[in-house]
């Protein structure tokens, strides 16, 4: 149940994220697709979706910001494991140096996750970040 949560909370931001890349596609290569006669499949895939990715990425690092705290949240509610059951337990139990060595512990963890989700998505976007590099210079 708790991964169920977790998941259904975390599609929103890539989902509306999704959505508003999809329509801030350049009408104008809407238009230069149609008038190559691309299919609506060949257009989504060498137009729409080349366009809206950068907002994707965007959604996805929400939606993993979500995840890992709803992650702690549930753990703290509903479990007998965990970062976020450690911290609440030590916090219960007045073992202050336990608690912060949880949050420090959880901050680490999140930042790791999101360096590996960034180097990830320079990756992938690399034709994107090099074409703002030219657009700048």
């Amino acid at each position: 149940m708790k991964i169920a949560i977790i998941a259904f909370a975390s599609i929103w931001p890539v989902l509306f994220n999704t959505v508003d890349g999809m329509q801030s596609v350049d009408s104008v290569k809407l238009d230069t697709a149609r008038s190559l006669g691309l299919s609506r499949g060949q257009t989504l895939r060498s137009v729409v979706l080349p366009g809206a990715a950068p907002q994707i990425a965007a959604g996805l690092r929400n939606g993993l910001q979500v995840a890992i705290l709803l992650m702690v949240v549930s753990e703290m509610v509903a479990s007998t494991v965990g970062i976020g059951y450690f911290i609440l337990n030590a916090q219960q139990a007045f073992a202050s140096v336990d608690m912060w060595t949880g949050i420090i512990v959880l901050g680490i963890l999140g930042s790791l996750l999101n360096f590996v989700f960034v180097a990830l998505e320079r990756w992938v976007l690399r034709w994107y970040y090099g074409e703002r590099a030219l657009q700048r210079a």
